[in-house]
């Protein structure tokens, strides 16, 4: 269902099997600024997620075999008119979450769909809440928080895409990077809450190939 390499001629020499991995760094800060109160938050986090492409009759299956969040920091200030309070990680329990959803074969190329998962900010109380907006591939149309996500990268491409004929001969490895803020006005009792948000990405890709079955 996946993808194909090469003819059916060809496959003979295939490796039944790739490993995939995706490095995913990712570094960024939100702020929110309404009447007598502003809120400064910053968070940085790494998801290392690997899975198989195996051989299935003549369609290739994608296995997750695992998802690791190695690192995640994230603290944010809130000072309001009487009072200054500053939480960090240890006090905020929610996390991102990586959901690698499939891995498509278009034309020569290798097509990454995936998304992060965020979570309601801010975490100190506030007038309004927001929807912390993280990564996605292009691939990805049906992300969270209900923003068009590809609208507001503002440098590099969020495209994971891959030449499939070199994995063919030997390990393959690519590094995307991109840019996306968003930033929006909302009105509420105490008036208008101004929120941002902006993060910067890099997206490891390594595919290995296993043993010949020839």
């Amino acid at each position: 269902m996946f993808f194909s390499l090469s003819p059916a001629g060809e496959r003979k020499s295939m490796p039944p099997s790739w490993t995939v991995a995706i490095t995913l760094d990712v570094r960024g800060d939100y702020k929110m600024d309404a009447r007598g109160i502003k809120i400064d938050g910053t968070f940085a986090f790494v998801f290392r997620w690997t899975g198989t492409i195996e051989k299935d009759a003549e369609d290739y299956l994608l296995v997750h075999n695992d998802c690791r969040l190695t690192k995640w920091e994230i603290g944010e200030i809130c000072d309001s008119a009487d009072s200054l309070k500053i939480l960090s990680t240890n006090e905020i329990q929610d996390r991102p979450a990586l959901k690698v959803n499939y891995i498509l074969k278009s034309g020569d190329n290798l097509v990454f769909d995936f998304a992060v998962e965020g979570f309601e900010i801010p975490k100190n109380k506030a007038p309004a809440a927001f929807y912390l907006v993280l990564p996605a591939s292009k691939e990805n149309l049906a992300h969270s928080g209900g923003i068009g996500y590809d609208l507001f990268v503002k440098s590099g491409s969020n495209l994971i895409i891959m030449d499939a004929n070199p994995i063919l001969r030997g390990p393959s490895e690519k590094t995307f990077a991109w840019t996306w803020k968003y930033q929006t006005g909302i009105q509420a009792l105490e008036g208008t809450v101004f929120e941002s948000q902006t993060h910067d990405v890099k997206a490891k890709i390594e595919i290995t190939p296993g043993k010949d079955v020839r």
